[in-house]
Parts: C-alpha cells; structure tokens; sequence
C-alpha cells in the first residue's frame, strides 16, 4: 500500500490544508465550546477539524506547543474558533489551566472529548510494571483528571457531553496487548458508571471504540503500517481500515443534540469488526 505521509502523522501534523466551515443552517455543533484532548494529531486531530467544520468554538490540547499554537492560528485564519493550551494529560495543574481559561474565554464548556493516549504493546511476559502504569495512567487517572475539573462547570451551566475514548479492545481481547485491553476496558466501565452519577445533572457520557485506524500509532517513521496491521482488513466485514477522518464524522454526531438521548454507551465505530 502507498499511502501520502501527508494522511497520517507520527509525532504531530502541522495543518495547512484549508479547513471549509459548513452553513450555519446546517451544522451539528453551532456555537458549541468543545475541549478536544491529545488534538496534535490522528483522530484528535481529525475530531478538532471536523467540530471546526460543524461550527464549535474548539481548545485543543497537547504538549508539543509550536504544532498546537500553529494549528489554532491557522484554523482561526479560516474563520474557526480555536485556541491551544499546553496539558499534559498526567499533570492536574495544567488540566486545571486549561479548563479554567476555556471557561474565561468563552464562558461554557459544552462538550469534553476524552481523547488524549497511547499504547505499547507487549506480551504479558516481557511487558513491565512501568507498562502498566503508564497504560492504567493515560486511560484512567489522566482522563478523571479532566472529568473532575469540567465536571463542576458543566453541572452550573446546566448540562453538557463528555466522549470517552475507548477502543475495540474496551470489549474484544487483542493478542499481544493485556494492559492496553485492561486500560480501555476500564474507560468503558467509568462510562457506564459515570452516567448513572452524572445523568440527573444533564450531563451525557459515552464511550466510542475505534477499530483498527491509519494513525501514528499504527504507522512507522517512513509511512508504511506497522508489520501485520493491514491485515487486520481481512478481519473487517466493511474490507477496509478507516482513516481518522472517519472516526470524527462519528464523534462529532455523539456529541451533538442530535444524539440527546444516547447515553453510558459504547459505541464501537469499527466496520463491524466487533458484533
């Protein structure tokens, strides 16, 4: 397969291919203020442009500051609203910054999508208890960490969403991947269990599980998929791997009214890979 490195990114993609912002009469998130975690680049990139797209007013968070204060500068070239914070998804401090300095500036948060992580697959014999805490942190703690300090604006306000990034592995086993499966199965359960604490006070939460997707992590330095990660096809009823592009038209829909009474679901958006 010859893919266009341009399609996926490793480290972070620097945008600069113009971002079209759909008709007022016709976008899902007009006026929303959507917080969009780990938004440098895959699907967290691909969430913010299609939110953009869709009318919301978009933070986007990361660590690498030159790719994030680019792409805030060049989505609001467009006609966008974005702004970039620096979050480092295990530092509290810097979750409370931005959550803080979100509302500052527009005064609301609508939406939290979850989206922030990472993996480092290993068999249960060779991988370490550093694996597994950096596995349990990215996927656990680091999201409560944004859950805790959005929550309490979201229940003033009066309601909001919040997208759980799960994956396939939230409910189907993968060889060669315990503590990644462990991670993403427990982000299901703090979904369902969080909507049943969080529900009276108007405020939606939902897990979506990407299947197999082209992004850095499922990509090597010189643009091909990792060794075995195209057949992953042949598992697929659809015959075919998505594109983060794809996975965002979904995500965009979750956290839209158009979806108001769904909640404390995982919605696995794989190609039917898991039935």
């Amino acid at each position: 397969m010859n893919i266009d490195k341009q399609e996926y990114d490793r480290t972070g993609k620097i945008l600069s291919e113009k971002i079209e912002i759909k008709p007022e009469s016709s976008r899902l998130l007009d006026n929303k203020v959507a917080i969009i975690t780990g938004a440098n680049l895959g699907i967290g990139q691909a969430c913010t442009i299609r939110f953009i797209q869709e009318g919301a007013k978009v933070i986007i968070t990361d660590i690498q500051d030159e790719i994030g204060l680019s792409n805030a500068e060049f989505i609001r070239s467009c006609g966008g609203e974005c702004a970039y914070y620096h979050c480092d998804a295990f530092n509290r401090n810097d979750v409370k910054t931005t959550i803080k300095g979100a509302v500052e500036k527009y005064g609301r948060i609508d939406i939290l999508v979850n989206n922030a992580g990472y993996n480092t697959p290993a068999r249960f014999e060779e991988a370490t208890p550093s694996q597994f805490r950096q596995m349990v942190g990215i996927h656990g703690l680091a999201h409560c960490y944004m859950i805790w300090e959005v929550y309490p604006y979201m229940k003033e306000q009066g309601g909001g969403v919040i997208l759980e990034f799960g994956s396939k592995s939230t409910v189907k086993s993968s060889l060669r991947d315990p503590f990644y499966c462990f991670a993403k199965a427990g982000v299901g359960q703090l979904t369902k269990c969080l909507n049943l604490e969080l529900g009276r006070d108007n405020i939606r939460i939902n897990c979506i599980g990407p299947g197999a997707v082209f992004t850095g992590m499922t990509m090597t330095n010189d643009g091909k998929p990792i060794p075995g990660f195209e057949r992953m096809a042949d598992f697929s009823p659809r015959g075919y791997l998505a594109w983060p592009k794809e996975i965002a038209k979904t995500v965009a829909w979750l956290c839209s009214n158009e979806s108001d009474y769904v909640s404390g679901q995982i919605l696995c958006a794989d190609g039917g890979l898991v039935v």
